[in-house]
């Protein structure tokens, strides 16, 4: 088979999946001159979404010849675990459940099964995500708070200890975005906090977002509010999955993350644009 019929069949290939399931998965190799950056704008593409399907070691010095995966359109893979719903899903996302439905092709909305990869297209993601009018951030994941900013005893040591943030349990895998806009100053594993994420925010503010399974960032990024960061993990001293978010003020010192959050029921919000209602969905 000639080399041009192979691509032709190629082709004809990635359409015929597209028109099936909403996406394709592309293999690319990485080619002299090739930047995150210039892969991305190239393949219209966030960053983030490349880091997020790749371990790659060196965000800013690709290796020549290695190969990347990436989505084609641009978006999220999610994998289904035991008892969990399209709905719920949706909110982890801070998405439409239709879209979900129409990305994957699903026929009948109540069938999904443990291990099943879903695809959240990127301009679906955080459409239902509420962004603060009176806080000044907004929640990084769709979860339940699991233990909150203070003293406590620690659930591994079970010595008394001063807890510095707030945990916010959600499934392994689940997605992290970014509390606000800044710069990521951190990224990497750091003692008990597992992988982790800081951000240097525009009001001279930081957040961290600990126990990471995979960071989807890198130092030096710019992120603005609802940027991916990673996935939910466990990693460093936790005891399961959840995301610890702290926060620091000007001076570096820690604050309860609740009063610089939105409500809980203002997790995920679905507005109904034609009708000007507004119905929360965060409990």
């Amino acid at each position: 088979m000639s080399t041009r019929r192979s691509l032709v069949l190629l082709v004809v290939l990635m359409i015929m999946a597209v028109s099936s399931f909403g996406y394709i998965i592309v293999t690319y190799v990485i080619k002299p001159g090739d930047t995150l950056y210039s892969i991305a704008k190239k393949h219209d593409l966030h960053v983030s979404t490349i880091l997020d399907f790749n371990e790659i070691e060196d965000p800013r010095n690709l290796k020549i010849g290695d190969t990347i995966l990436f989505p084609q359109p641009d978006g999220l893979l999610y994998e289904v675990k035991e008892g969990e719903t399209l709905t719920y899903i949706a909110k982890l996302f801070f998405a439409p459940v239709e879209d979900i439905v129409k990305a994957n092709n699903i026929k009948n909305s109540d069938v999904i099964i443990p291990g099943q990869k879903l695809f959240i297209p990127m301009d679906s993601i955080n459409k239902y995500g509420y962004e603060p009018m009176e806080r000044i951030f907004r929640w990084p994941v769709y979860g339940v708070i699991s233990s909150n900013y203070g003293w406590r005893t620690h659930p591994i040591t079970g010595k008394l200890a001063f807890h510095t943030g707030l945990d916010i349990a959600a499934p392994m895998g689940a997605p992290i975005f970014a509390a606000a806009t800044g710069y990521v100053v951190f990224a990497g594993l750091k003692g008990g906090y597992g992988y982790m994420v800081e951000i240097q925010h525009d009001n001279g503010m930081i957040t961290r977002y600990a126990h990471m399974s995979h960071i989807s960032v890198y130092v030096g990024q710019r992120v603005f509010m609802g940027s991916l960061l990673g996935r939910v993990g466990a990693t460093g001293l936790a005891t399961g999955p959840h995301v610890h978010f702290e926060v620091r003020d000007n001076e570096y010192r820690t604050v309860d993350p609740l009063s610089t959050l939105p409500a809980k029921d203002l997790m995920y919000v679905i507005r109904g644009y034609q009708d000007g209602n507004t119905d929360a969905g965060g409990k």
